[in-house]
């Protein structure tokens, strides 16, 4: 009788591993494929800067979208896309030294990273820590918030 407890129990054991490990595995792959997917939200932000294509700026940034500049000044959606199409250096144009995608749930993921964003009033590029939030809507992924923050030398 013995032995077929510790059958049972070891079976109900590789079960529930097995089952743990696979729910890990299709989190990790919706995990994958969100990351990719907000990814390709950034390269089509620098693609419709750099064509100046308004209609396709104003599809990746949600409705109720704001940005807090390093200076505490609120953009929304609007001043956002202006500042786009003006040329100026921003956090979605400039290269980032790094960029750690972290996505929650199905429907929520952040990017950090660090740019250089060129200062004109020191006339050179100084780094910038920052961090978006896209939330998926329907099929696609917007950009919901984004934040700025000039990083303190020696405060990675």
């Amino acid at each position: 009788m013995k032995r077929v407890y510790r059958t049972a129990a070891a079976l109900l054991i590789a079960t529930v591993t097995a089952s743990g490990a696979a729910a890990q595995s299709a989190r990790n792959s919706v995990d994958s494929g969100a990351t990719r997917d907000v990814l390709v939200v950034r390269d089509k932000i620098r693609a419709a800067v750099a064509g100046k294509n308004r209609a396709a700026l104003e599809a990746l940034y949600s409705d109720d979208f704001v940005h807090l500049r390093d200076s505490g000044r609120v953009d929304v959606k609007g001043d956002r896309i202006n500042l786009l199409l003006s040329g100026e250096s921003t956090i979605e144009t400039a290269p980032e030294e790094s960029v750690d995608v972290r996505v929650y749930g199905a429907t929520t993921a952040i990017a950090t990273g660090v740019s250089l964003i060129r200062d004109p009033q020191v006339r050179r590029n100084v780094p910038f820590r920052w961090l978006t939030v896209y939330i998926r809507q329907g099929e696609g992924w917007q950009v919901a918030a984004s934040q700025a923050s000039r990083l303190v030398r020696g405060g990675r």
